[in-house]
């Protein structure tokens, strides 16, 4: 079974691939992928997830041209998170399927920002509607309860929506748009609803950690400065994915009673 949720892991990380690509462009999600180059249509062997890549050398079968290494770590990503999240929350299928759905959608929204430094407001829209439907079917009890990890009530997702959005909003005036976009703004509102108030908090530490930690990286390899503009919309998917597979909290480490334990 393990291998087969990787398998269909991959298989979706091909589709996202196909979605980080398009929606940018305001290309149909519809119909033969085609070469940038010389226009040939990809032939269903040659969309194989990653053993495509690899029979083809990472280029195009017919120009040659050089194939984007974000394929193949795409789809490997997906399948290897949809693998540990399957380990992870097989016993919950209900949530399992809701935080692969959210998975999916931070990976394509995170490289989107990575690459174009925008985040589609439509996608974040699929990802309130989904998210208000599951806690609305947890509310009237249709489905088992979710894990403390995200909210479990429309009032705690609307004390989380308010206080990360209002904080990242708060972030957005004082930097005058310059630290952060407003496309932030509204997935940390997202990410504030699905997680609620308390986890927020956590996801607030991981995403400042996250995106000091990429920052670092920047800076010592040379390929930015430290006016180097950060694609946060990227830091919080990861942030998220993290907190959602592993639950780490900044707040444990800090309790204090915890501390005399140590």
């Amino acid at each position: 079974m393990a291998l087969v949720i990787f398998l269909y892991g991959l298989a979706v990380g091909s589709f996202l691939n196909v979605l980080i690509f398009r929606l940018p462009k305001n290309k149909s999600l519809f119909g033969f992928s085609k070469c940038p180059l010389c226009r040939k249509k990809i032939a269903w062997p040659d969309n194989i997830p990653v053993l495509s890549f690899i029979f083809l050398k990472g280029r195009c079968r017919h120009c040659r041209l050089k194939i984007s290494y974000q394929y193949p770590l795409v789809e490997l990503a997906a399948g290897f998170l949809f693998l540990l999240f399957f380990l992870a929350y097989k016993e919950n299928p209900a949530f399992l399927i809701y935080a692969l759905f959210l998975t999916s959608l931070l990976i394509v929204i995170a490289l989107i920002d990575f690459r174009h430094f925008v985040i589609p407001g439509k996608l974040v829209l699929a990802g309130f509607l989904v998210s208000f439907l599951y806690l609305l079917f947890i509310d009237y009890h249709l489905l088992l309860p979710a894990p403390d990890l995200i909210s479990s009530s429309f009032k705690d997702s609307l004390f989380g929506l308010t206080s990360f959005g209002g904080i990242l909003w708060l972030l957005f005036l004082i930097t005058k748009g310059k630290g952060l976009g407003f496309g932030d703004v509204i997935l940390a509102s997202f990410l504030g609803f699905v997680f609620g108030a308390r986890n927020s908090i956590d996801l607030f530490y991981l995403s400042f950690f996250i995106g000091f930690i990429w920052g670092i990286i920047i800076l010592a390899s040379k390929k930015g400065s430290l006016k180097s503009k950060i694609p946060f919309g990227l830091v919080l998917g990861a942030a998220a994915i993290i907190f959602l597979l592993t639950g780490f909290s900044f707040l444990n480490l800090i309790d204090f009673e915890l501390i005399l334990r140590l």
